[in-house]
Formats: C-alpha cells, sequence, structure tokens
C-alpha cells in the first residue's frame, strides 16, 4: 500500500490539516503560554515610560521636524486623502483596531503546528524583534503624530470611539510608544514568515500587500510617523540576523522546497 506523501517545510497554510495529538497540543499550550507571557512583559516594560510625557513629546516634535527636513513629512497628506474616500477612514481605524494581534497570533499558532522544525528558527526572531522594540521604547519614548499639536494630524481611532478598546489608556498600554512601529514590524514578520515557507503564490501575493494596508493604516489614523515604519523594519532586520545567527551550526534557514515528495 502507498504511504502517504510526506509534508515539507514549504506548504504554509496549503491545506487545513493540523495534526495536533494529545502531546502536541501540550507542547503547543506550553508554547503559547509562553508567548504570551513573553508579550505581557513586553507590555509591562512599554508601561515603565509613564511619567515622562514631556520627554516623549519632545521626540515626536523631533521626529516630525525631521520628516520635515527630509521632506518625507506625508502625513497630512496620507490622512486627507484617506479621508476623502467614503469609508475607507473606518477600514483602515478597524485595521489598526483589530488585526495586529489576532494577525501575529495566528501566524505562530499556524507555524507551530504545520511547521514544527522551522518554529526556533520564527520563534527568536520574533521574541528579539520584541526584546530590542522594548529597549527601543524604554530608551526612546516618543509621542505619536496625533498628540502633537501643531503637526496638523487628527486622531481618528478616538472621532470612531476605538480608543478606549484597544486599551490605550490601560495599565498594560503606552501611548508614547511610536518608534518602532511593531504594527509595521510584526506585518512584515508574518509577510516575510508567508513568502520564506508558502508555495501558492496567491497567498504570497496577499502577505505581501498586508504591511502595505497596516502602513496606510498607521499613518492615516495619526498613530504612527512614517520613520516609525522605517524603525519598525530595521528591527526586523536586525532581529533577523540575530536569529540566523543563533540558528546550531549546519542547520540552514527555512526555504520554499516541493510541498510534496514521494517516498523511495
Amino acid at each position: 500500500m502507498n504511504r502517504r506523501f510526506h509534508p515539507r517545510v514549504g506548504r504554509l497554510l496549503s491545506d487545513g490539516r493540523f495534526p495536533l495529538s494529545f502531546r502536541v497540543g501540550e507542547d503547543l499550550l506550553r508554547q503559547g503560554l509562553f508567548m504570551l507571557a513573553c508579550y505581557a512583559a513586553y507590555d509591562i516594560s512599554r508601561a515603565w515610560v509613564q511619567g515622562r510625557e514631556a520627554v516623549a513629546m519632545a521626540n515626536g516634535l523631533f521626529f516630525m521636524n525631521a520628516e520635515k527636513a527630509m521632506h518625507i513629512w506625508w502625513e497630512p497628506w496620507v490622512q486627507a486623502r484617506a479621508s476623502d474616500v467614503p469609508g475607507l477612514m473606518t477600514v483602515l481605524v478597524a485595521a489598526y483596531a483589530s488585526l495586529h494581534l489576532p494577525a501575529i497570533i495566528g501566524c505562530l499558532i499556524v507555524i507551530f503546528a504545520q511547521r514544527r522544525q522551522a518554529w526556533p528558527f520564527f520563534r527568536n526572531w520574533f521574541l528579539a524583534m520584541n526584546f530590542m522594540a522594548v529597549a527601543v521604547f524604554f530608551l526612546l519614548p516618543t509621542a505619536p503624530p496625533r498628540m502633537i499639536f501643531t503637526a496638523g494630524i487628527v486622531d481618528f481611532n478616538y472621532l470612531h470611539g476605538v480608543r478606549t478598546e484597544i486599551l490605550e489608556n490601560g495599565l498594560l498600554a503606552n501611548p508614547y510608544a511610536a518608534m518602532p512601529s511593531l504594527h509595521i514590524g510584526y506585518a512584515l514578520f508574518i509577510a516575510l514568515a508567508v513568502c520564506m515557507l508558502a508555495r501558492r503564490r496567491w497567498l504570497r501575493a496577499l502577505a505581501i500587500a498586508y504591511p502595505v494596508l497596516v502602513l496606510v493604516a498607521i499613518v492615516a489614523t495619526g498613530n504612527h510617523y512614517i520613520v516609525d515604519a522605517i524603525g519598525g523594519a530595521l528591527v526586523v532586520l536586525a532581529a533577523y540576523v540575530f536569529a540566523v545567527n543563533l540558528q546550531p551550526s549546519g542547520a540552514g534557514q527555512p526555504a520554499a522546497v516541493p510541498v510534496r515528495e514521494r517516498d523511495g
């Protein structure tokens, strides 16, 4: 009798099978709790910068003036064009408030469940990215453009009534964590993970479009500067280099390979 074909690393999200035996489910729960604890520590670490509002506002003003000096102060233009399109700002506000965490959690769960061999690399990459971002949040608290009164930026999250829903003023939140943008960092992580592991072109195209949507959302809603997005991308790159160098000797980085390979 023919044996079933063996799944390989290049098939992220290519089918709906999640082989979760009891032991695998127990391991998934342990890894999930570990990642959740890391995220909680990340949020608490961000909250430590509370009380440095004046520094954060000064840093936000600095980045606004730096963008003007570099002729990339496009935030007011992007916000104005997005608000001119009926319904678009509602979509962008919803995307900013609702996609961030479910998307990254779902991506990590799928990699763990379907790509166990690649999981340590992506886990290390993700954790390094968060650690680097937390360090910058602590050293360089930055107010977003919506808080700079001379920026001419409207807080559309507040206007749409979702500011409290995303725990902006909660115990574990830090409104002065604009630089770097982990919204962009997580979106790029997801896009790169899918492009590295997926085979289907439509899935890769969808993954590439996701950071573009996030970039428009964070700028149009007034929650991040363009340089925050650049900072988020640099954090993702630095964390990737760290994760690659952390790989055991002889263990190659994940690469796309044929979806199925016959035995024998």
